[in-house]
């Protein structure tokens, strides 16, 4: 052989095996990845690592939300990633590459948010990504997991479900006292919302559901003041039929008219644009909480396999209707039992200062709920501060 055509033998079988353990290479990347996440107030927080422009790693927590649309970030760490240059947003869990193009990826002032580790809260992982993925999130264990799919195997119980590709909500159909309903499913939410004309017809068959009116504890879980919480009825149904998945003694909360993004819509009726269809509201952290849930989006099916039984002294509260402003937190109502305030000493307006041995002040919404959380009868030490002067108040804890 010359030495010329030998020369280009030679090259092409090196071309070969170039392209051969490049396609093997990229057989061989990671298809799926776990991280560990926090759980808050019935809320996930999961460690994310985000690749910055010189393949270092910036490691922080992200809010892992079902019922948004968009990746956000704080600026600082948009900033750091270069993303105000046009460039996709990349990051791991765990083993597993994700890339958002960009455009696809927003920016919030602020500073980042301490949950009490190492890891500040920096982000927002939406379901506009998750729906790209077979999403593994497993309560008992605190994992999240993403797959490419048809990666993995899901266990437990099916329900399928229809997706808005726009927001990345799903809803499911539910069964309740015999009626159908359409519902969402919302990790991002701490706890169970329903309508609350809705809850009001249950409530007229069975009184004996209603467990007070006004948000305690995760069911005050979005701290806003307005009457979606203060007017708020606390129920707890013996039976939410999914499919043949049964959901027990869910605790919901039948929020009141509230507020929305745009004006003059009430947030369940612009809750329910948000979905594939009108919905009465959202089963929420308190009863997923419960479940290692698969979320195939792909092939638009959730799969439920039970860990835990329901929690049933979650809102064994102090009976207070918190808002909250610039990481402080404040009276918006008194919860009431058979009518009746539960808390003495204690009015609206009033500034939360501390609860038995808790700094509220930064403190995060899931400390906030344990430290008004006991045994009934039990008694928490308030001082709250009114007009300047601050005041002490010993408030009972109350079986909600």
């Amino acid at each position: 052989m010359k030495a010329g055509r030998r020369a280009c033998w030679l090259f092409a079988i090196a071309l070969t095996l170039l392209h051969s353990g490049a396609f093997s290479f990229a057989r061989e990347l990671p298809s799926a990845g776990t991280t560990k996440f926090l759980l808050d107030g019935n809320r996930t927080y999961a460690e994310l690592g985000f690749i910055r422009p010189d393949g270092a790693v910036h490691r922080a927590l992200a809010f892992v939300d079902m019922g948004s649309p968009s990746v956000t970030l704080k600026e600082s760490l948009f900033k750091e990633l270069k993303l105000d240059e046009n460039r996709p947003l990349l990051f791991k869990v765990g083993a597993l590459s994700v890339e958002v193009p960009p455009g696809e990826v927003d920016s919030e002032s602020g500073e980042p948010r301490s949950m009490g580790t190492d890891l500040k809260v920096e982000g927002l992982l939406a379901a506009g990504v998750l729906q790209r993925y077979q999403v593994v999130i497993d309560y008992r264990n605190r994992t999240l997991g993403l797959a490419r799919p048809g990666t993995i195997k899901p266990q437990g119980i099916p329900v399928p479900f229809r997706l808005k590709k726009e927001t990345g909500l799903i809803a499911v159909e539910a069964e309740i006292d015999g009626r159908p309903y359409s519902v969402t499913i919302d990790n991002g939410s701490a706890y169970t919302w329903f309508r609350q004309d809705t809850v009001k017809t249950w409530l007229a068959s069975h009184p004996e559901w209603e467990r007070g009116v006004g948000a305690v504890g995760p069911s005050n879980m979005t701290m806003s003041g307005d009457g979606a919480e203060t007017s708020g009825i606390l129920a707890r149904i013996p039976q939410i039929r999914i499919g043949s998945l049964v959901l027990k003694q869910a605790g919901v909360l039948g929020a009141g008219r509230g507020e929305s993004p745009v004006p003059n819509v009430s947030l369940f009726d612009w809750y329910s644009t948000k979905n594939a269809a009108p919905v009465i509201g959202w089963i929420g952290g308190n009863v997923l909480k419960g479940f290692r849930l698969t979320i195939d989006y792909p092939n638009k099916t959730i799969y439920w396999l039970k860990e835990s039984d329901p929690e049933s002294d979650e809102l064994n509260q102090v009976g207070l209707t918190l808002r909250s402003e610039k990481r402080e937190f404040f009276v918006a109502g008194v919860a009431k039992k058979n009518g009746t305030p539960t808390v003495e000493g204690v009015l609206p307006g009033d500034k939360l200062i501390r609860i038995g041995d808790l700094e509220t002040k930064n403190a995060t919404w899931g400390a906030v709920y344990e430290a008004m959380r006991g045994k009934p009868g039990e008694v928490r030490r308030l001082v709250l501060e009114r007009k300047g002067q601050r005041i002490s108040v010993d408030a009972p804890v109350t079986r909600f």
